[in-house]
């Protein structure tokens, strides 16, 4: 009898343990298989959450490497998340569009929410490294173009030595313009898709400028100031 107590009492443990991590478990969980994130926010008084979790899940049928997570802001257990994408005072219910990486992508309201909106704010693998560089101040070197132009080459590795001026601490990503999986990316920056260029953002993740293959050289322009 003493054993089956201690049996329950451990399980319990283990239950009330799971609980206790709020939405962190599934979140870490969504990582680890490469997922994107749909983040529905979402509290006692909000209203709406049902409709917004419809339109979610009908979104998720399209992006199949997705997770819809439910997180509630009234859980204590949730604060480490609620204070990293500043949701305290966010309206809810929201959906926020994560990155396998955690970045986020862009958030909507219940109102504003489709299954349109929600498939576009979907970051692109290059995008949610170019994201994550910002959330470190990092510049960005985005260059855009053909897989083989003749040019691209050379344009990477004048970025690659402008980079080195900058003590390492810029992100640099080449975006193939015919890439179906890098759609979003492209309409977001919308490079121009006849030759090779480089889009310039600052840390602060502004546009500050774009240069072509033929400019003399990346690293004497002052770029990253607005």
């Amino acid at each position: 009898m003493k054993k089956l107590s201690l049996v329950f009492i451990c399980t319990m443990f283990v239950i009330s343990n799971i609980f206790a991590q709020g939405a962190k478990a599934e979140f870490e969980k969504a990582q680890k298989a490469g997922k994107s994130i749909y983040l529905i926010v979402t509290d006692k008084l909000a209203t709406g959450t049902d409709g917004l979790l419809k339109i979610v899940e009908d979104a998720q049928k399209t992006a199949k490497k997705t997770a819809v997570i439910k997180l509630d802001r009234d859980d204590k257990a949730n604060a480490d998340l609620i204070s990293k994408y500043r949701l305290a005072g966010a309206p809810l219910p929201m959906v926020l569009v994560l990155a396998s990486n955690g970045v986020a992508s862009g958030g909507l309201t219940s109102k504003d929410a489709t299954v349109e909106k929600l498939l576009s704010f979907l970051p692109t693998k290059t995008q949610a490294e170019v994201l994550l560089g910002f959330e470190n101040d990092k510049p960005a070197f985005i260059v855009c173009g053909k897989k083989n132009a003749k040019d691209k080459t050379t344009i990477e590795a004048e970025c690659k030595q402008a980079i080195t001026s900058l003590g390492n601490k810029a992100t640099q990503v080449f975006v193939d313009v015919d890439s179906k999986e890098e759609i979003n990316f492209l309409a977001l920056i919308k490079p121009d898709l006849t030759k090779t260029t480089v889009l310039v953002f600052n840390g602060k993740g502004q546009y500050t400028g774009t240069l072509e293959s033929t400019a003399k050289s990346i690293r004497n322009r002052n770029l990253f100031q607005v």
